[in-house]
C-alpha cells in the first residue's frame, strides 16, 4: 500500500499449438505486460521473431474499415434519449455474451453482419444524392426568384443564333464595378440592362456572339453571381418556381423516407456491428501482440512483467489452457530494471490515484504518496472551504456525477468519488467552523449552528495557529518520508544531512525562539543544547550546499507559511457569504415586494462563491500537496504498468466460461 505493487519478471514457453489459446487467456486475464523480446531484455530466450499470419491482420484491418465506414453513417442515426436526466443518468448498455473462440469464427460472424448491414451504403448514398439534389433545387428557385421581374422571360437565357446573354446579380455596393466593367469594355455590342430588387441589382447582358469571352470573363469576378439554369427552362420564371417548388417536397419526401430508414437499420444493426466491430479489434490486439514473441522451432516464448501477487493465477491459466505442456520462470524485479509501476491501494484509496499520476506516477522503489496524500487533501479541501452547506451541495454533485456518467468512464467516476469524499469532509469541518451559506442561519432564521468549534471571521488567529500547526505536522510527515526512503535504499549521508538535520534545527530553533520572546524559560542546558543543535544544523546546511544553505532555511520558512492559505481561503469563503447574506438583507428591506429578487440575489451570489471558493479550495489544497508536501520526499518518473488487457464494452465473456 505505501509502495508500488512488487512486481516479478517472467518467462513463459509454450508449444506452438498452444500460441492463440494462450494468447487469448492471457488477453482476457489481463494481468501481464507483455515485452517485446527483439529489445534486448538480458535474457537467454531465444529472440527469432515469431512470424505472425499478416494475412489474417490485412483481412482484419480490411474488415474493420468497412465496419468504421458503416458504423460511422449509422451512429448519427441512432436514437438516444433526450434531456437532462438522460444525461446524468445515461441508461445502462448491457454487454451481450459474445465471444469468439476463432479468427475463423469472428471472420464468418463478420462477413455474414456485413451481408446485412451494406445496404446500409447504398441508402446512403441515396440520401446524399438526394439532398445535393435539394441543393440544387433550392438555388434554382432562389435564381428563379430573382428574376421573377416584370417583362423578364426565361427564354432570354436559353441559347441564341446570334447573341450571347449572361445573367446574374450583384449587391448593390458592386454596381460602380458593374459600370467600370461596362466602360472598359469599350464597345457597343454589348447591351447591360439592370433591375433594382432590394439590395440586390439584377443585371442582363448581352452581346454579339464575339463578345461571348468578354461575357464570360465578367461571370469570374467575385462581385459579380452569375444565374445559370438549364437550357430547358422557358416561359416566365413564376411558372418555373412552381414546378421546381413541387420537385423540392418530391425530393424532401424521399428524404424523410430514406431517413427513416437508416433509423430502422441503426435500431437493428448497431448493436450486432458494434459487437463484431469489439471481437475485430480484440483479435487484432491478440495478433499485432505476437509480434514481441520469439521463437525456436516448435517453442514460442514470451517475456513480461507482472504483480507478484497475481503470478498463481497466471500459473494456473496456463496449466488450465495448455495441460501443463508450459514452462514459466520468474524472478522479483530489480529496482534497476525499467520496472513498469502498478499501484496497490485498497479500492476506498485507488480513486485518489488519479491526483498522484496528475503529479507524476511514482518510482518502482520509491514511496507512493497516495495513502499520505488522500487524507490530507480531504482535510485541506475541508478547511479552507470550510461551509457544511456548500459540502452538501458538492457532495450531492458528485453522487449524480459518481451514479450518472461515472458509470461509464473510470477517470470521471475517480473524479466523482473525490467529490463526493471532499464534499463530505466540507461537512464535517464546515460544521466544526459553523459555516452554513455563511451566516445564513442565525442571520435569517436566528438559528445557531450546533457544534461549532472555531469560527473564522471571529478568531482568525486560532485558525492561523491551527495552519501553521498543521503545516509543521504535513512538512515533517513529508522529511519522516524522505528520510524513510534515503535508510531503505542505503543513503545514509543524504538521509541525515537533507532530511535527519530538521529534527534537529526545527526542535532547538523552537526552544531559543520561545526563550528569546520569554514564552518559557528553560534550564541552562537545555538552553545550551539548543544553541549546539541549531550551530550544528546550521553548519550541516552549509556544508551539504554550500551558500545555498541560506535558501535551505528561507525555503524551509516559506513552505510552512504556505500553509497560511488554509486560513486565507476560509476568511474569503466565509467573507463573501456573509457579504451576499447582507445584501440580501438590504434588497429585502427596500419593499416586501423585494424578498423575491432578494431570495434570487442570494442564491445567485451563493452559487458564484461556492463555485469560485472549490475551484480555490482544489488548486491550494494540490499545490500545498505538489510544492510543499511532495519535495521533501517524492520526485516520481515511474513507467506506467500497462498490461495485456482486452478492452470489452459491448460484449462479455471469460475464460472460466470456456475452461
Amino acid at each position: 500500500m505505501f509502495y508500488p505493487a512488487r512486481m516479478n519478471s517472467v518467462v513463459i514457453g509454450i508449444h506452438n499449438r498452444w500460441l492463440m489459446d494462450v494468447t487469448s487467456a492471457l488477453h482476457e486475464q489481463g494481468e501481464l505486460e507483455v515485452l517485446d523480446l527483439k529489445k534486448g531484455t538480458g535474457t537467454e530466450i531465444p529472440q527469432t521473431s515469431f512470424e505472425i499470419p499478416r494475412g489474417d491482420i490485412e483481412r482484419i484491418i480490411s474488415l474493420q474499415f468497412r465496419y468504421d465506414r458503416i458504423l460511422e453513417i449509422l451512429e448519427p442515426y441512432e436514437v438516444r434519449p433526450e434531456g437532462v436526466l438522460s444525461l446524468l443518468f445515461p441508461k445502462d448498455s448491457q454487454p451481450l455474451p459474445v465471444r469468439y473462440d476463432t479468427p475463423g469464427d469472428v471472420f464468418q460472424a463478420a462477413h455474414e453482419m456485413l451481408d446485412q448491414a451494406e445496404p446500409v451504403l447504398t441508402t446512403y448514398e441515396a440520401l446524399k444524392q438526394n439532398r445535393e439534389l435539394q441543393q440544387v433545387t433550392r438555388e434554382r428557385i432562389e435564381n428563379l426568384n430573382r428574376l421573377a421581374v416584370p417583362g423578364c422571360s426565361l427564354s432570354y437565357l436559353a441559347p441564341a443564333p446570334y447573341t450571347f446573354l449572361v445573367a446574374g446579380w450583384i449587391l448593390q455596393e458592386s454596381l460602380p464595378l458593374l459600370e467600370a466593367w461596362f466602360r472598359e469594355s469599350g464597345t457597343d455590342e454589348i447591351y447591360h440592362h439592370t433591375i433594382q430588387n432590394g439590395q440586390e441589382i439584377i443585371v442582363l447582358c448581352i452581346g454579339t456572339l464575339a463578345m461571348r469571352p468578354r461575357l464570360e470573363e465578367l461571370a469570374h469576378h467575385a462581385w459579380f453571381f452569375r444565374i445559370t439554369l438549364p437550357d430547358s427552362y422557358t416561359g416566365m420564371p413564376g411558372e418555373m418556381i412552381r414546378t421546381e417548388q413541387n420537385r423540392l417536397e418530391e425530393y424532401m419526401r424521399e428524404e424523410e423516407s430514406l431517413t427513416a430508414h437508416l433509423i430502422s437499420m441503426a435500431e437493428s444493426h448497431l448493436t450486432p456491428l458494434r459487437v463484431i466491430r469489439e471481437e475485430l479489434s480484440i483479435w487484432r490486439d491478440r495478433y499485432e501482440v505476437s509480434r514481441n514473441f520469439g521463437s525456436s522451432r516448435d517453442v514460442i516464448y514470451l517475456h513480461g512483467w507482472i504483480r507478484e501477487k497475481d503470478q498463481a493465477r497466471l500459473h494456473d491459466v496456463l496449466r488450465k489452457v495448455t495441460g501443463d505442456e508450459f514452462f514459466l520462470f520468474s524472478k522479483p524485479a530489480d529496482p534497476e530494471d525499467d520496472v513498469p509501476v502498478r499501484y496497490d491501494n485498497p479500492g476506498w484509496l485507488a480513486p485518489f490515484e488519479i491526483l498522484t499520476t496528475t503529479f507524476s506516477r511514482p518510482r518502482y522503489n520509491e514511496i507512493d504518496p497516495t495513502p499520505f496524500f488522500a487524507p490530507a487533501y480531504l482535510l485541506f479541501f475541508g478547511l479552507m472551504l470550510g461551509d457544511a452547506g456548500y459540502g452538501i451541495i458538492i457532495a450531492l454533485v458528485g453522487w449524480l456525477l459518481y451514479r450518472g456518467p461515472g458509470r461509464h468512464d473510470v477517470a470521471f467516476r475517480d473524479m466523482s468519488y473525490i467529490l463526493i469524499w471532499c464534499g463530505v469532509a466540507d461537512i464535517l469541518l464546515g460544521t466544526l467552523q459553523g459555516g452554513w451559506f455563511g451566516d445564513l442561519l442565525p442571520r435569517f432564521f436566528n438559528v445557531t449552528p450546533p457544534f461549532v468549534l472555531i469560527e473564522p471571521l471571529n478568531q482568525p488567529i486560532l485558525l492561523f495557529q491551527i495552519a501553521l500547526i498543521i503545516g509543521t505536522i504535513h512538512i515533517n510527515l513529508g522529511i519522516f518520508l524522505g528520510l524513510w526512503q534515503n535508510v531503505r535504499d542505503r543513503m545514509y549521508r543524504t538521509a541525515i544531512m537533507d532530511h535527519g538535520i530538521w529534527f534537529v534545527i526545527q526542535p532547538a530553533a523552537v526552544v531559543l525562539l520561545i526563550d528569546f520572546f520569554g514564552w518559557m524559560t528553560f534550564s541552562p542546558l537545555v538552553t545550551h543544547f539548543a544553541i549546539l543543535g541549531t550551530v550544528i544544523g546550521l553548519l550541516v546546511l552549509f556544508f551539504r550546499n554550500g551558500p545555498m544553505g541560506f535558501f535551505s532555511l528561507t525555503g524551509f520558512l516559506g513552505d510552512w507559511l504556505s500553509y497560511v492559505r488554509i486560513l486565507a481561503l476560509a476568511l474569503a469563503t466565509g467573507g463573501i457569504a456573509m457579504t451576499i447574506n447582507i445584501l440580501s438583507e438590504m434588497i429585502a428591506s427596500v419593499h416586501p415586494l423585494m424578498i423575491i429578487p432578494a431570495i434570487l440575489f442570494c442564491i445567485a451570489g451563493q452559487l458564484f462563491n461556492l463555485a469560485i471558493q472549490t475551484l480555490g479550495s482544489v488548486i491550494h489544497a494540490l499545490r500545498l500537496h505538489y510544492i510543499e508536501f511532495f519535495g521533501k520526499f517524492y520526485s516520481g518518473g515511474g513507467k506506467e504498468f500497462v498490461p495485456f488487457h482486452e478492452h470489452r464494452v459491448y460484449t462479455s465473456g471469460t475464460r472460466e466460461e470456456v475452461i
